[in-house]
């Protein structure tokens, strides 16, 4: 005998193409969230290895914090945009990675490898010096020490606007405030819920803005970036 196959209608094709789609339609954005929220974890992780490995180089060096300076290009020699020295990515190299490591690249910049990370630089840079103690700082779970860098001033174009063609790997806040948040001149939130910023003990949290009650420039006194006085 011959078996009766019965084969889908139309309608139940059609029916089952919007099922699939209805799915697709409610999946896609949630892998979507998962995908930004990885690599925004990625980033806090990342930043918090700089973090140990600042803290590394300081034990070793009286606790002073790496030497920040002028534009640096990895590996130059001081002529052309590099200025002499060393970039604080370069002093890191043997407590890290050098800095041509993905390490210090925000998986979630919009532009190709950069160096997407920044040293803390403001209150040395107003006391008149090049680097300072981590024993200066006495609110440690407030002071900014690094983040996300978002200054365009702070880039090579066609991202940034500094007037160098190779990227710095000696960012630091001495001079413009390193992570600049979305509604503030020239700044953006790399991240869905805004932007990582590393602080003197070591934790990552991540920010949609500048916030004074949980975020300082100064080492002992709550103040904005450019707030910081000598004192």
């Amino acid at each position: 005998m011959k078996k009766n196959i019965k084969a889908f209608t139309l309608i139940e094709l059609l029916v089952v193409i919007g099922i699939i789609g209805i799915l697709i339609a409610i999946l896609l954005p949630a892998m979507s969230r998962a995908r930004e929220q990885s690599k925004t974890l990625k980033c806090a992780s990342q930043l918090r290895q700089v973090g140990i490995a600042l803290n590394n180089y300081a034990s070793n060096y009286k606790w002073n914090l790496p030497t920040w300076s002028a534009w640096q290009v990895v590996d130059g020699n001081g002529m052309g945009e590099d200025t002499p020295g060393d970039g604080w990515t370069e002093q890191l190299a043997k407590y890290m990675a050098g800095p041509t490591s993905q390490v210090y690249n925000c998986p979630n910049f919009p532009e190709d490898y950069r160096i997407n990370y920044f040293l803390t630089a403001r209150f040395s840079f107003v006391t008149g010096r090049q680097t300072m103690k981590l024993g200066e700082v006495r609110k440690s779970s407030e002071y900014v020490m690094s983040g996300d860098c978002t200054a365009p001033g702070l880039y090579p174009r066609s991202f940034g606007t500094a007037g160098n063609t190779e990227d710095d790997c000696d960012k630091d806040d001495a001079t413009q405030q390193g992570v600049v948040f979305k509604g503030e001149p020239g700044g953006l939130n790399i991240h869905r819920g805004g932007n990582n910023v590393l602080f003197a003990d070591g934790h990552v949290a991540l920010f949609l803005a500048f916030d004074p009650t949980a975020m300082t420039y100064h080492p002992r006194k709550m103040q904005a970036w450019n707030s910081v006085t000598r004192d």
